[in-house]
């Protein structure tokens, strides 16, 4: 028997389409070295070519066994979170008072939009979950690329300024620094997931996105890119002693960036700074949104607060204050359940995974989950300065819904093909 009869045979037994071209590499290879050492004791190639294959076992018993092997894995744990998370998001919205915040969009435009947001964010999980992932690592300055392009587009054309962000607006869609996000994320668990990482390379195109980041002036996304990037290095296999001159040098640079930039702040920044360090003191001023928050945590109960008080972004920045208000300890508590186990799924799901490329994708999204998640319970809670950071899913808006969808579609991803084994021929 012919190693492409044998082969034939095997992968007829493997209905995942994905699974057969990697199995058939896989057991190319195995034949050929066991055909090898056959040669090496000195019998000719047709017969050391029989033996190789005969050592494989029958191919029917063996393509069943790697059909059950290789079949593709759907996390549906990862699946119900996301919907239950997804369901509540329209909590908010529930307990909207149009007279409390006129001038805004009114309740049905709002639940029309979050529909839609919803099932987009859905289809988008599940999209990413059935494409392969595998196929972009070669890619990543293509990614890199189009996200300085992004951020290149929105410095120079934006036309748009909401809460001090940025925009390009283009009819009814509104183009989002938080979009580049992605296309970062992809370019460098690329880059660092090559078994050879060029340090000096990585570190120019590292002060380049900063300087690009920068010019859009969106103090939110920077710092989450530089943590993200920051943990993708940490968890790449360049050497620990140059990971820690880098981290330890970049440190030092970055203590030095915030002690210059907090000189030469203006002074509504230095103002809204004092109100978060002293509040009391500034009850009037920047220091009114940490009170408010302070007396809506203490008036609520287990079920709801007797006491209802507007709180500017209930529906999007500040969104688990308004949920503290309006539902009660309860919920919030219910819904830090259900994040947090987000962030422990998608922790599991990365040390599950023996593929560098998909591990960095999984381990960069669950950085970008987190911070969200932490940031916004944290300064929900008055422990962390207000800024503009949305709560995954919960936010009301387009971004924290596709964004998050992206993160939980490339998990998905990732574990769906985990028991595949990725022979490279080559480095990408």
């Amino acid at each position: 028997m012919k190693i492409k009869q044998f082969l034939e045979i095997v992968t007829s037994k493997i209905r995942s389409k994905e699974a057969k071209a990697y199995v058939s590499e896989e057991l190319t290879q195995h034949i050929l070295r066991s055909k090898k050492l056959w040669l090496q004791k000195g019998i000719n190639e047709m017969e050391a070519e029989e033996k190789a294959i005969q050592e494989m076992g029958s191919p029917l018993t063996l393509g069943l066994s790697l059909d059950h092997i290789h079949k593709p894995k759907i996390d549906w744990l990862l699946i119900s979170i996301l919907c239950c998370t997804l369901l509540l998001s329209f909590l908010p919205l529930l307990t909207y008072k149009q007279e409390q915040y006129s001038g805004y969009i009114d309740l049905q435009t709002m639940i029309q939009n979050k529909v839609i947001f919803v099932i987009l964010g859905l289809f988008l999980a599940l999209a990413i979950m059935y494409a392969d992932y595998r196929k972009l690592q070669r890619f990543s300055y293509l990614f890199y690329v189009a996200g300085i392009g992004f951020l290149s587009l929105l410095h120079f054309f934006s036309n748009t300024l909401i809460n001090g962000e940025v925009m390009l607006s283009i009819g009814m869609l509104d183009l989002q620094i938080w979009m580049a996000i992605p296309l970062f994320l992809i370019a460098w668990a690329a880059i660092f997931a090559r078994p050879s990482v060029k340090i000096l390379q990585a570190m120019i195109l590292f002060v380049i996105s900063i300087i690009s980041f920068a010019s859009v002036a969106n103090l939110s996304v920077l710092f989450m890119y530089v943590v993200l990037v920051g943990v993708l290095f940490s968890q790449s296999q360049v050497i620990p002693r140059v990971k820690l001159l880098v981290i330890s040098a970049t440190g030092i640079l970055a203590i030095g960036v915030v002690i210059l930039t907090t000189s030469i702040l203006h002074q509504y920044q230095l103002h809204r700074l004092y109100g978060y360090l002293n509040p009391q003191e500034n009850a009037e001023g920047a220091g009114y949104m940490y009170l408010l928050l302070e007396e809506v945590i203490k008036n609520a109960a287990w079920f709801g607060s007797k006491t209802q008080v507007k709180i500017p972004g209930a529906h999007t920045d500040l969104v688990f204050g308004h949920l503290i208000q309006s539902y009660g300890y309860g919920l919030a508590l219910l819904i830090v359940i259900l994040l947090s186990v987000f962030v422990i799924r998608l922790c599991i799901i990365s040390f599950s995974i023996k593929d560098s490329f998909g591990k960095l994708l999984v381990i960069g999204g669950v950085t970008l989950f987190s911070i969200q998640f932490i940031y916004t319970i944290g300064m929900s809670v008055g422990k962390l300065p207000i800024v503009s950071m949305p709560l995954p899913f919960m936010s009301y808006g387009f971004m924290p819904t596709i964004l998050n969808a992206f993160i939980v579609g490339i998990a998905l991803s990732v574990y769906r093909r985990k028991s595949l084994i990725q022979i490279i021929r080559k480095s990408v």
